[in-house]
């Protein structure tokens, strides 16, 4: 019988070579998963877990919130929501130097709070302000970096479906993790408008000059759009808070909510709906894939025992919070730049959760601080998602290493904000604990 360790590290390097030759990530992590449970507890184990587990997690009531979050941003893509909120901003800011970036900070942050996925966030808004930003002077390189990392926050301002998935896998409250993202989502919003404002006092040559100011009606009159992203946003985390309904309830109300108001300002035809619908059972079949996959390895580490053996050693060595931190810290950053975001997670909570839980580390703040660590991965070069993202959405316009240079100050900021987190639970925890509904 081969030992925890030993069949582990023989996982690790299987999972690797499947990796390197272009298997899916999905289909790598299942066959391992399902090969190593044959090993432990022979052919009948493996093929009960590939029976019942996907089942199971497609079945499962509350699992219902990832399309139907992922269909609410889709209807608020295809509705032109995104481009409401881009408008109204440009209207207040268009005075002041670099107002732009100010402008796509402020809308794609908002625009967080109606679609789930950082990649769509940074593609919408490569689509929508790159061009202009280009075309009135504004420096190519900071340009693309900020509508690449601005575009993370989708992963922790709710509806996340990052903040799923760690649920999903960890079994923690959803809607507690939901209600913790929203302090340090809008602190890193304040942090990046603050820092660019410094970077273009020290940097002026980094934006045009303003443009003139416009008028106060019209100003007012181009908040409709941001009102109506932030009523949907309200009623969705009030609704979660003061417990009218649950998070699961949440992503059917924001995506029918979201329905009615792109129909009712003739927003949506026919195409767009069916557009809508097509990309939301895509990105869903995609994920899930990638879910169960990873679910069916995180059986067989269990299986091996090789978790417990983890958390002992663990336990044997020290029983410092600190040291599962710079652990958790220092594994998210390497396989940041080596793995795209949704499969370091599934791969790495099955362990490091566990290893948190035995040091006593809260749930929602751990689940806050590897939502901030997943932000980082999506712009950590050479697998960064949104950078790919980014470069691909601009159609020619940027290419990767003006998108690489333009994140560096922005990436600096997000490693403070982790920084803060860790420092300060309360950040994260402090809203939660109020909650009506836990």
């Amino acid at each position: 019988m081969i030992d925890p360790a030993t069949l582990c590290g023989l996982a690790v390097l299987a999972l690797l070579v499947l990796l390197a030759l272009g298997v899916p990530v999905a289909v790598a992590m299942g066959v391992v998963g399902l090969a190593g449970m044959g090993v432990v507890g022979g052919a009948p184990l493996a093929l009960t877990q590939l029976q019942t587990l996907p089942y199971h997690l497609a079945a499962d009531y509350a699992f219902a919130v990832v399309p139907l979050f992922i269909l609410m941003g889709s209807f608020a893509m295809e509705g032109g929501l995104a481009r409401d909120l881009y408008d109204a901003a440009e209207k207040w800011l268009r005075h002041v130097r670099g107002g732009l970036y100010h402008t796509t900070i402020i809308a794609s942050t908002a625009f967080g709070a109606a679609s789930g996925s950082s990649v769509v966030n940074a593609t919408v808004f490569t689509r929508l302000a790159l061009p202009e930003m280009l075309r009135r002077g504004y420096s190519k390189s900071l340009s693309a970096g900020c509508i690449c990392c601005v575009g993370t926050l989708d992963a922790m301002i709710p509806p996340s479906v990052t903040m799923v998935i760690y649920c999903i896998i960890t079994e923690a409250s959803l809607g507690q993790l939901m209600i913790a993202g929203i302090v340090p989502g809008i602190l890193s919003g304040i942090l990046y408008l603050v820092t660019t404002a410094i970077m273009l006092r020290f940097k002026p040559h980094l934006a045009p000059a303003p443009l003139p100011k416009v008028g106060l009606a019209e100003r007012i009159a181009g908040l409709k759009g941001i009102w109506i992203v932030t009523g949907l946003f309200l009623m969705l985390m009030g609704g979660i808070y003061f417990g009218v309904f649950s998070p699961s309830a949440a992503g059917a109300v924001g995506a029918a909510l979201t329905l009615i108001v792109v129909i009712v300002r003739r927003r949506l035809n026919l195409r767009g709906f069916y557009d809508a619908l097509r990309a939301t059972a895509s990105i869903t079949a995609v994920l899930f894939a990638v879910i169960i996959g990873g679910l069916l390895l995180s059986r067989m580490l269990v299986s091996t025992g090789a978790i417990n053996e983890l958390v002992d050693l663990v336990k044997g060595v020290s029983q410092s919070v600190w040291l599962v931190l710079s652990v958790t810290v220092i594994v998210y950053l390497i396989l940041g730049c080596l793995v795209d975001s949704t499969s370091m997670i599934i791969v790495t909570l099955p362990f490091l959760f566990p290893l948190s839980q035995a040091v006593n580390i809260d749930p929602i703040w751990f689940g806050v601080l590897v939502v901030q660590l997943v932000e980082i991965s999506a712009i950590t070069p050479p697998v960064g998602l949104n950078l790919f993202a980014t470069v691909s959405a601009s159609e020619g316009l940027v290419k990767i290493e003006d998108v690489i240079r333009g994140i560096t100050p922005y990436l600096v900021l997000s490693l403070i904000v982790l920084g803060l987190l860790i420092a300060f639970p309360a950040l994260s925890l402090w809203l939660p604990s109020r909650m009506f509904a836990k």
